[in-house]
């Protein structure tokens, strides 16, 4: 990832720095990383962007079986042994996922993550792609 693709990266330190959050990678719904905190490398970054996307659309398949047909989602969120893992939309086709301990202050980092996507809704929006003559352009 060049530091063009990572030109995101800087916004997500006010995320990082807060205590029991280990790292951010801002992803496209497609699993393609668009930016990483500094705290994480490059090779994580694309590998939690790429299983991020498919946690993200198990949550989307979900939707209705919480809610009605039109349910949209706003946030997944998994707890394991040893952290948790928060993923927000944060604008069209586009994804946050923050990495954290089990100690988080939950409740802090999620009105932190409202905030970043409120200010920076636009920014953080990724266009589909082309997918060619076979797949047209991705939702």
């Amino acid at each position: 990832m060049t530091t063009q693709v990572n030109r995101l990266g800087w916004m997500l330190g006010d995320l990082t720095s807060m205590p029991d959050v280990r790292y951010a990678v801002l992803l496209a719904t497609d699993g393609l990383a668009l930016g990483y905190s500094e705290s994480v490398d490059r090779d994580t970054a694309d590998k939690v962007a790429a299983s991020t996307s498919g946690f993200h659309s198990i949550g989307i398949a979900l939707a209705p079986y919480t809610g009605g047909k039109k349910n949209g989602l706003r946030q997944v969120v998994a707890e394991f042994d040893e952290g948790l893992l928060f993923v927000k939309t944060v604008g069209h086709n586009a994804l946050l996922a923050v990495s954290t301990t089990e100690t988080v202050d939950a409740e802090i980092l999620t009105y932190r993550m409202n905030g970043l996507t409120e200010r920076l809704g636009a920014e953080l929006s990724s266009p589909a792609r082309d997918q060619g003559d076979d797949g047209g352009a991705r939702p």
